[in-house]
């Protein structure tokens, strides 16, 4: 057996993943649909800013959409390991397409408030929280090995690629026509994805691989299989210490664009866009600075520089500055969420993966939560100001904390 050669030992680059048709296809179509889906989210931050200028109210909205992900994902990493993966992903962009056509007639009609937005929300939320299990479990099984860790970045690049470009357009049709189209318009782009998981043709081993567990039996499989992993807890501590304390700056974020910096609509959009576009160029460089420091060290520098970020925005309340600081914590968080993303994904086996990321996106939600709603009721009492500088301060004790928890390797014989 011949060695292999110095080219084949050279890890894939960003794009490898894209050569796969299959993952092709399904990352132009969920590229799409984020766009629609981060449209209608910046529409809808837009509009409660002119229902109502309270932070709290805001911060909620926030939560709202991330509170299921807490609530409802490990019953769907459940439902995701007994049932086809396939189907299930279908239906629930079914749902997905339903509440946001709901938003369209509502906003046509003139019949929005602060509480059904708030309500449709959580509802929209409830459609990703039981998707995203099976989403993130069906990744491995188009893609494997050495082109995981690219796929997984290449995806959140894909949806931050979108909220560069959704908030622009969005608010730029907001301003011509009003909310109703971006809600419309969000609803029709889950017609590709339900086409082009149609059209992927599951491996049969990966069907035949899953465990027909009785519904409790699966539960209780998949809590003692979180319990007894130190390598899962080891990510889920390094996750809160980053992001409940890093969620401030983005929950902030409509109140900043619309009283603090006193944007229009199309300047709002491309606020919201600076962020989606730190996170593609992160995403890109991912490789490269997980070569030079390592997937830990480079998401504890990522910690640092949101930090800094944070610090900086809040002393300087300018827009070019405050864009700036919002473009480089864009960076940081991609690097973070798809560094522990992949990590969970190398440790997790086959039959027990959505339950696992189910578990991983609970975290991540859940820190989400929190700190939208911590940082919305700092800013209510003290101001928005007040609410980052703690946000900066919490990061830095937090980091050193995460510097002290090592990331587990990747273990290929686990895949």
């Amino acid at each position: 057996m011949t060695a292999p050669s110095p080219a084949a030992k050279q890890p894939p680059s960003a794009f490898a993943p894209l050569a796969n048709r299959a993952f092709l296809g399904l990352w132009v179509a969920n590229l799409l649909s984020n766009v629609g889906g981060w449209m209608q989210t910046t529409g809808a931050a837009w509009e409660m800013t002119s229902l109502t200028s309270e932070p709290i109210f805001v911060a909620a909205l926030s939560a709202a959409s991330t509170l299921p992900m807490f609530l409802f994902c490990f019953l769907a990493g459940i439902l995701a390991d007994r049932f086809e993966r396939k189907r299930y992903i279908i239906l629930c962009q079914w749902w997905m397409m339903g509440v946001a056509g709901v938003l369209a007639v509502l906003a046509f009609f003139g019949q929005l408030s602060a509480w059904n937005l708030l309500v449709l929300s959580f509802l929209m939320g409830l459609g990703n929280a039981m998707n995203a299990p099976a989403w993130h479990a069906v990744v491995p099984e188009i893609v494997s090995g050495p082109l995981l860790r690219p796929a997984i970045a290449l995806n959140s690049a894909g949806f931050n690629l979108a909220r560069t470009i959704g908030p622009v357009i969005g608010q730029i049709l907001l301003s011509l026509v009003g909310v109703f189209l971006l809600f419309f318009i969000n609803s029709v782009t889950y017609i590709g994805v339900i086409f082009a998981m149609g059209a992927w043709k599951r491996p049969p081993e990966a069907h035949a691989e899953q465990r027909r567990e009785g519904f409790f039996e699966a539960a209780r499989t998949g809590i003692a299989y979180v319990r007894n992993s130190g390598e899962l807890k080891a990510v889920f501590a390094r996750g809160l210490c980053y992001f409940v304390p890093g969620i401030a700056l983005a929950t902030l974020l409509p109140v900043i664009g619309r009283f603090e910096l006193g944007l229009d609509e199309f300047s709002f959009g491309l606020l919201y866009a600076a962020f989606g576009a730190g996170a593609v160029g992160g995403a890109m460089m991912m490789p490269a600075l997980n070569r030079l420091l390592g997937s830990d060290r480079a998401n504890i520098w990522a910690m640092g520089l949101h930090a800094v970020s944070t610090l900086v925005a809040a002393l300087e309340m300018k827009p070019l500055v405050f864009g700036a600081c919002i473009t480089l914590t864009g960076a940081c968080w991609i690097t973070v969420i798809a560094n522990n993303g992949a990590s969970v994904q190398m440790v997790l086996p086959n039959f027990m993966r959505a339950r696992g990321m189910a578990v991983h996106q609970m975290v991540f939600f859940g820190a989400m939560v929190a700190g939208s709603l911590l940082w919305g009721k700092i800013a209510d009492m003290w101001g928005v100001k007040v609410s980052l500088l703690i946000s900066a301060a919490a990061l830095a004790p937090l980091g050193v904390v995460a510097a002290s928890i090592r990331l587990p390797r990747s273990s290929a014989r686990r895949l």
